[in-house]
């Protein structure tokens, strides 16, 4: 895909990943649609990605119900007269309870839960609307951690972002619609090396580009390592 004649869906845009994400993206001229529930953040990125490009835009979400995902996508066809060429599913996880630790299973279900209805209903969403428009678009699963200082049941998150990537691809195949995913390769980094980090950030955006560009590349998740 050409990324300067696409128009990209980033959602957790207010992260540091999303952030950096949606800057990269607008330096390559693509045309940009931002989200995040956390406004103040939003706003953060918006003004740095519009010292790059005038077309950037972004919609603060109240929640990722499918009500308020809904509303998003009305948007988007607002501002473009198009559904996305491209989603950058990108979830920033927290910290999950380990099986040893005391905090309640309740916790650990609600916290994996919500992280499977968000990638899921922005997943379905473009989807839904790619097909409509009989598009050949692209959606990136990403997940990474805002304090990799815990990067407690991380395996669990990478688990899923891997299962949900194969499982599209092979849904969405007939309709020209490619499906890939990122995660970081927890194996070769330490938790307190802020260089390293900020290394493997990169392979994660770099990969991201190559996943979104490689017209071949569906089905498959690819591990950021420095």
């Amino acid at each position: 895909m050409d990324i300067k004649s696409a128009v990209i869906l980033i959602t957790s845009a207010g992260s540091l990943l999303g952030g950096t994400l949606a800057t990269h993206f607008a330096s390559l001229g693509a045309k940009l649609i931002l989200c995040d529930q956390d406004i103040h953040r939003l706003n953060e990125t918006l003004s740095r990605c519009r010292m790059v490009s005038d077309h950037v835009y972004s919609f603060p979400v109240a929640d990722y119900s499918y009500e308020s995902i809904d509303k998003l996508f009305d948007y988007v066809d607002e501002m473009f007269h198009s559904s996305p060429d491209v989603l950058v599913n990108n979830w920033t996880s927290n910290p999950l309870p380990t099986l040893m630790s005391e905090r309640s299973a309740d916790l650990f279900t609600k916290k994996l839960s919500v992280m499977a209805s968000s990638l899921f209903g922005f997943g379905q969403a473009t989807a839904e609307r790619m097909m409509q428009e009989k598009k050949k678009g692209v959606i990136v699963n990403i997940v990474s951690y805002e304090d990799y200082r815990d990067l407690s049941g991380f395996e669990n998150a990478s688990s899923m972002v891997a299962g949900f990537t194969q499982s599209w691809a092979k849904e969405l195949t007939p309709f020209n619609i490619r499906v890939g995913g990122v995660v970081p390769a927890l194996s070769h980094v330490t938790n307190d090396d802020d260089y390293h980090w900020a290394e493997v950030q990169d392979e994660l955006i770099r990969n991201t580009e190559y996943i979104v560009s490689n017209e071949y590349f569906s089905g498959r998740v690819m591990a950021a390592e420095a």
